[in-house]
């Protein structure tokens, strides 16, 4: 709090009432007419917490594409745009369903639900509607309720190349083509012919069973490394092409893939005993004779394409002694003026290790072959872009997946194929080892992140409660982030907070505080919290004593982690002083059983005004602690209600406290809110409808730069 402020105070308000705005005004969602809600005299209409995150109800089902359920995935859920930082995991359930509630920034309209299982769709963008998103991913349709499915936009080419229209090819050039009576894109492909599906496509899907994808996962998971994790895969005594040992129709059925390319698969044969050693030039020169497409475009309906999990076709008849091998030409499906066509002039991955393009020869092998006794196929996975150094490859082989099978069982030899991975659950607790964050302890799945494991939100207070302070909302600024141990129930086995001071702008010392809505008795222990001021209980198990919820005490004072070695008590709020680092306060909860995931979106986080444990200040309508001195409400500027839940607001409507789940560049040293950031007043005006990208837009108008701490 600021002693020497009343008058900039008495400016503050005059200068709220007037910025309130009644003409058309651009906001988050467009140019529409912005109308106040907020009764005279008041920044915002009662009822209004100045939340700037919303809750939104997420019901998901995973399903294989014969609709059984897929248990024991673990889900997360990004912002769309920041696909490297989860807000949100949870796993299914046996149903296949996840249940969660997800807190983003108000101002997010859509989600990205990626559950990393090689299968289904992943990275599916999500409408909300309203706070809700209802969704299936997987099953017959691949995806179904709020998904959009991503636009089809192959890479632009001035022309097309021809396909082969031949039937027989030239034994001295590598013809590349359709399978017979196939002759063009134009006649081998469905409408719209934009996603690149087949029309030779087998009128039966092959099901998929969950069983299956659990021994896929297993084998080529998501977020691993084929050489790390299954080296023997990418042996070069690993056989990786399909050799006929009898006469049988052979099929190609897809699975899945994870590519960002629009790649396409086709095939070639040779005799087993003279494989060729050049990728052109036919057999003539030892080279491929023709190669055939399989999957134009092989992208998932949903991820650029039109595939679905199941789809097949008969690659034709072959008599012992011939070898199926395979070629992906990488982003090969383009476009042009309109029309569409593979490109045959891009780098080219073989079956064959010695037709790869890698210098070095350890590095070659772009298709792991794995044999499946139980479903009686061959799967492969492909690898799409260059394993050599610096490339960009990501080594999990599974940016194709498709398997192999024979209309007679025995006709494709296994011999030194590598088995395929069925998997395990260590622990028991029904979420497979690759999904699994803690694969040997039963207690454990995944650890959640909020707001994400690579950011910080941030608590923003003015401390001089119950009075009004200047509204720069600086008096202390603490950056937090939480982990979250959780069960395979989803439920919070223990948490981790980091707190650090972003900015004191204030005379006072100040602490920090958080409640859980849990019994005090159901912590085990808590360790971390920084105290040094003496005015703080500790109960044995680590909480504050006397308090029926859990409450915990990161600092009992903000000197505890940062102090300005000048000696002024202004910290990070003044551009012209250098900027001061804080330590961390890494807070650890122990709890003696699982807690619901759920809970702990009602943290309610408080500051304690210069070491007097009765004055707190919370969040707009959050509960005072049991140590707060309930004789202060209704003094000074605070018009709480206690018998009707109206907490740490002023009869104006103004909070003592802003939560942000992410970034908060905070005004300056006594400079108003609205003075940094225009559209505050026209959010808390509209009760929170309009302008929820108040704080984060970088458009014009949205921020006053030189009123903004930016060191």
């Amino acid at each position: 709090m600021k002693k020497f402020c009343t008058c900039f105070l008495i400016l503050g308000v005059a200068v709220l009432a007037s910025c309130k705005k009644d003409t058309m005004t651009t906001t988050d969602t467009g140019t529409t007419p912005v109308t106040p809600t907020a009764p005279v005299n008041k920044i915002a209409p009662d009822g209004f917490n100045f939340s700037t995150t919303q809750n939104v109800t997420l019901n998901l089902t995973l399903k294989a594409n014969d609709n059984s359920p897929l248990a024991g995935v673990v889900v997360s859920v990004y912002l769309p745009d920041d696909a490297t930082s989860a807000v949100f995991k949870g796993v299914t359930t046996k149903s296949g369903t996840l249940n969660a509630t997800v807190s983003i920034p108000a101002s997010y309209k859509q989600i990205v639900i990626d559950p990393a299982y090689v299968g289904i769709l992943r990275n599916a963008l999500a409408n909300i509607n309203g706070t809700t998103v209802t969704a299936t991913i997987g099953g017959t349709g691949a995806f179904s309720g709020d998904i959009v499915p991503q636009a089809i936009t192959p890479t632009s080419v001035s022309t097309l190349t021809s396909l082969s229209s031949k039937q027989t090819q030239s034994s001295s050039t590598t013809e590349y083509g359709y399978p017979s009576p196939y002759t063009s894109t134009s006649n081998a492909i469905n409408s719209p012919i934009s996603a690149g599906v087949p029309k030779y496509l087998e009128a039966n899907n092959d099901n998929v069973p969950a069983s299956l994808l659990t021994y896929i996962n297993a084998s080529l998971p998501e977020g691993s490394t084929v050489p790390d994790l299954h080296p023997q895969y990418i042996s070069t005594t690993a056989v990786n092409v399909i050799n006929v040992t009898a006469t049988a129709d052979i099929y190609v059925t897809f699975v899945s893939e994870g590519a960002g390319y629009y790649n396409t698969l086709g095939w070639y044969s040779y005799s087993t005993s003279n494989p060729p050693s050049a990728t052109s030039g036919g057999t003539n020169n030892d080279g491929i004779n023709k190669v055939t497409m399989v999957f134009p475009n092989a992208s998932a309906s949903g991820s650029g394409g039109g595939l679905v999990a199941g789809n097949k076709v008969k690659l034709g008849t072959f008599q012992a002694g011939t070898t199926i091998a395979f070629c992906l030409l990488q982003n090969a499906w383009v476009q042009s003026n309109g029309n569409y066509g593979i490109s045959l002039t891009g780098t080219k991955f073989y079956s064959q290790d010695a037709l790869n393009p890698e210098s070095t020869s350890s590095l070659r092998r772009h298709q792991v072959l794995l044999y499946d006794n139980v479903n009686n196929l061959f799967l492969a996975g492909f690898e799409d872009i260059s394993r050599a150094s610096g490339q960009g490859s990501d080594n999990d082989f599974n940016d194709l997946v498709y398997y192999v099978t024979s209309s007679t069982g025995s006709a494709i030899s296994a011999t030194g194929v590598v088995a395929i991975d069925k998997g395990g659950d260590t622990d028991g607790d029904g979420v497979p080892d690759t999904q699994d964050a803690f694969p040997n302890d039963p207690n454990r799945a995944y650890v959640y992140y909020y707001p994400s494991a690579t950011t910080f939100g941030n608590y923003a207070f003015e401390d001089n409660f119950p009075n009004k302070g200047d509204y720069d909302m600086n008096d202390l600024v603490v950056k937090y982030r939480y982990a979250f141990d959780c069960n395979a129930s989803n439920q919070v086995v223990d948490m981790q907070g980091d707190f650090q001071v972003a900015a004191a702008g204030a005379s006072f010392k100040d602490g920090f505080g958080l409640q859980i809505p849990v019994a005090s008795s159901a912590v085990t222990s808590v360790t971390g919290q920084q105290l040094t001021s003496n005015y703080i209980t500790l109960a044995s198990n680590g909480v504050e004593a006397g308090q029926s919820y859990a409450t915990i005490i990161p600092f009992d004072n903000y000197n505890n982690l940062v102090s300005n070695p000048n000696g002024t008590f202004f910290i990070n709020t003044l551009n012209e002083l250098g900027k001061v680092n804080s330590s961390t306060a890494h807070v650890q909860v122990n709890f003696n059983n699982p807690v619901p995931v759920s809970n702990f979106y009602s943290i309610n986080p408080f500051i304690i005004c210069n070491l007097k444990r009765g004055y707190e200040a919370h969040m707009a309508n959050y509960p005072p602690t049991d140590k707060a001195d309930k004789t202060l409400f209704g003094t000074g500027d605070d018009n709480s209600n206690l018998a009707t839940g109206r907490y740490y607001l002023s009869k104006e409507n103004w909070p003592w406290a802003v939560q942000f789940s992410g970034d908060y560049t905070y005004p300056l040293e006594r400079v108003n809110i609205i003075s940094a950031y225009p559209h505050f007043a026209d959010w808390a005006a509209s009760g929170g409808t309009s302008f929820t990208d108040w704080y984060s837009s970088l458009l014009s108008g949205f921020r006053v730069t030189n009123n903004l701490y930016t060191k």
